[in-house]
């Protein structure tokens, strides 16, 4: 039987979920498509907390600073309204804001960012990074932004239609003139709030992408959005916005000088024509008189009394003041004359005068659109405007970016190239003196350094390869006269066994006829020598035999166990699907007597199936590990053997953990070699069984390490591959002697 040695540490650190901790793996907390976090590299999962408090912070300045910003700036610059109506303007904003564009901008955001946010506290809480699950947040994390920036433009689009309409219903704004208003504030907030959430949601979840796209290495592309596409937009949108706020400033400005000088010239008029009418004594040649003072062709005079009566022929029939739906007429009129600007429904321009004889208030009303040619022709004018600008920054925009693409697409072109071909005669023009120059000379450098580097590597491969086949023919070699001489070594050893057994009647028989001398003797003297001298002989005789067949037995042992190891890899046996746990009931059945009879508890975990190995050798595996912990488990303490395994991506993981005597680590890379007998303790065997072990392994493509402790007991892992090694050689079957 092998005693313990132990492999030496493997170069590379133990796989995530090693089992050298004290409590038990769960197996069933893992999956085939388990990632190791340690793929990150410098970048570490972000927490939470912090992405969702910069998404929030992202959403609310976007939904506050463009959602109320843009839209109070662009309803101050153009929307001329009475204090009445600008209340339900306010209204509109204070209510429909909030509630639309938090549902829009941050409740549907929200609904979309769960996932996300479930599974980053998942993984910072310790559980295994699920290769889909993986996936799924990636691609969430860069659909999410064009989500929230769709949200917000729907957030325009339906507030400013509903709020239109309530404006519309509760301050008499007719629809004529508010739909040329609404329109373009549609564009403007939906597309600067909509590109401010976007490149704020990207800038909030970039750890995040980073994260898992370091983690999946190569995960599948989805839909693409090409540069020029994001600049063209975001640029169109800030041209829109300049557009829409600088277009109705200057109408606005247009229309309040055109109202301000109709109100001079309305009054003016007015003003002069009731003094003129009061010469008249003639009541028809004042009312006369007083329908000369409209201004504009729709323009009309009225007159009423001090109980608000019409005195005059009203255009439209009226016959009361209050038919005309002033606003806060009371007011206006405290004066003996006055002019202001009535902003109920159309835009009119209302002028008074106080006449004593009779005592009448004479009215004016004309309306800014009678005078408003020229800022008809200035919105003509705009809209011409505005289509250039637009054509302008597209036409301009595509070729900047053009400018940026064309750079970005030679270098992608080339990397793709390189990766699925490794042509690496590429080389990318350097055609700018920016930022994009100097990633195209870096890339180039890079080449030519792969260049270099190829060069060697394929020199050193041929070196290596010249070298593999040298130590493959010596490795041969060996084997083959490590096979010889343990088996031509065995013939003399037969003899000595065979001679010195034959030796044992010819001692026999000397001895006899000693006696028979002795016995014909008739001295005394004689008899007594003889005696002496036949219990000599027999005590040495006796004692030597004993060492010879001892030492002939040892190293009969000894060649055995070479010749056993020299024939790994000489014999065909198929690699098929086993069930570990049937292999380690095998097992457990054959050591039932010795754990019985030792109080050793035995602790099993459930092992993976359908492993691709051959039976015999992995059953000689845990025969080995297992007895090994047996004979080492100590005589004090705890005494338990556990057993488990777990399934990778690329290999399946087993482990026996024990409560044994430990071993020391200076002595880890000692214990996996021939003949290497490391504890004091008196057990059988010739320390051939754990390199024994190691062969069976590294011939399935599979590797074996210990984790121990002197005085903490021994954890040996063991992996196997889920596929079959390109070149799998046949081992051999071989049973480690437990005498």
């Amino acid at each position: 039987m092998m005693d313990i040695s132990a492999e030496s540490t493997p170069a590379h650190p133990m796989p995530e979920g090693d089992f050298a901790s004290a409590t038990p793996p769960r197996p069933e907390a893992a999956s085939d498509a388990t990632l190791s976090s340690g793929h990150a590299g410098q970048w570490e999962l972000p927490t939470a907390r912090r992405t969702l408090l910069r998404l929030l912070r992202a959403w609310i300045i976007g939904l506050s600073v463009f959602g109320y910003g843009p839209a109070f700036t662009y309803g101050w610059l153009i929307w001329l309204l009475n204090p009445y109506q600008w209340f339900w303007v306010y209204l509109m904003y204070f209510t429909l804001v909030p509630l639309i564009g938090g549902f829009f901008v941050v409740f549907l955001p929200w609904q979309s960012y769960r996932p996300i946010h479930q599974a980053i506290k998942d993984w910072s809480h310790g559980v295994p990074v699920d290769r889909q699950r993986c996936i799924m947040v990636y691609e969430l994390a860069l659909r999410l932004p064009w989500r929230i920036a769709i949200g917000s433009f729907s957030t325009a689009l339906i507030g400013y239609l509903i709020g239109t309409t309530i404006v519309h219903w509760q301050s008499n704004q007719p629809v004529i003139e508010m739909i040329p208003k609404t329109l373009p504030a549609i564009p403007l907030v939906g597309g600067m709030m909509g590109a401010f959430c976007y490149f704020g949601t990207i800038r909030a979840l970039h750890p995040v992408v980073t994260w898992c796209s370091l983690q999946l290495r190569h995960a599948r592309p989805i839909r693409r959005v090409s540069l020029a596409t994001k600049f063209l937009i975001t640029t169109c949108i800030l041209a829109i916005a300049v557009l829409c706020l600088l277009v109705p400033s200057a109408y606005r400005l247009g229309q309040v000088i055109t109202e301000r000088d109709l109100s001079d010239q309305t009054l003016t008029q007015l003003r002069t024509t009731v003094q003129r009418a009061m010469l008249f004594e003639r009541m028809e040649d004042r009312l006369g008189l007083l329908q000369s003072a409209k201004v504009g062709p729709n323009g009309y005079v009225f007159a009423i009394d001090d109980q608000g009566r019409m005195v005059t022929t009203h255009p439209r029939g009226y016959t009361r003041l209050a038919q005309e739906q002033f606003y806060h007429v009371e007011e206006q009129l405290e004066g003996p004359q006055g002019a202001w600007v009535d902003r109920v429904g159309q835009h009119r321009v209302v002028a008074f005068v106080r006449a004593h004889d009779p005592s009448w208030t004479v009215f004016s009303v004309s309306f800014p659109t009678d005078f408003s040619l020229p800022l008809q022709q200035f919105v003509q004018f705009s809209w011409v405007v505005v289509v250039e600008v637009l054509f302008v920054v597209i036409l301009f925009g595509r070729y900047y970016t053009r400018g940026i693409t064309t750079p970005l697409a030679e270098l992608t072109l080339a990397a793709r190239r390189i990766a699925e071909h490794g042509d690496l005669s590429q080389h990318v023009p350097v055609t700018t003196n920016d930022e994009l120059g100097e990633v195209a000379r870096s890339f180039n450098r890079m080449v030519e350094e792969l260049q270099a580097s190829k060069a060697d590597l394929v020199e050193y491969t041929k070196r290596l390869e010249r070298s593999t086949r040298e130590l493959s023919a010596l490795n041969l070699e060996m084997e083959d006269l490590l096979r010889v001489v343990s088996h031509d070594l065995r013939a003399p050893l037969i003899n000595i066994q065979g001679f010195s057994k034959r030796l044992e009647p010819i001692m026999q028989e000397t001895l006899t006829v000693l006696d028979q001398l002795a016995q014909q003797s008739s001295e005394n003297g004689l008899r007594t020598r003889v005696d002496a001298v036949k219990g000599t002989m027999h005590a040495r005789f006796s004692e030597s035999m004993r060492f010879i067949s001892k030492g002939v037995e040892k190293m009969d042992a000894l060649l055995s166990s070479l010749l056993a190891v020299s024939r790994v890899g000489r014999k065909a046996d198929p690699v098929q699907p086993n069930d570990l746990d049937e292999i380690l009931d095998d097992v457990l059945a054959m050591f039932d007597h010795q754990l019985k009879e030792q109080a050793i508890q035995v602790i099993r975990h459930p092992l993976p199936k359908q492993v691709l190995c051959r039976r015999n050798e992995i059953n000689q595996v845990f025969s080995n590990l297992i007895l090994n912990a047996i004979n080492y488990m100590g005589a004090k303490g705890d005494r338990f053997i556990e057993i488990g395994g777990i399934e990778r991506d690329e290999n399946v993981e087993c482990y026996i953990r024990d409560t044994g005597i430990g071993i020391h680590p200076d002595d880890h890379e000692r214990i996996f070699q021939m003949f290497t007998r490391l504890q004091a303790v008196d057990v059988p065997g010739e320390g051939v069984g754990l390199a024994y072990v190691k062969k069976i392994l590294r011939s399935h493509g599979g590797k074996i390490w210990v984790v121990s402790q002197k005085g903490q007991g021994s954890t040996f892992s063991f992996t196997l591959p889920t596929r079959p090694p390109a070149l799998l050689r046949p081992v051999g079957t071989w049973t480690a002697e437990r005498g």
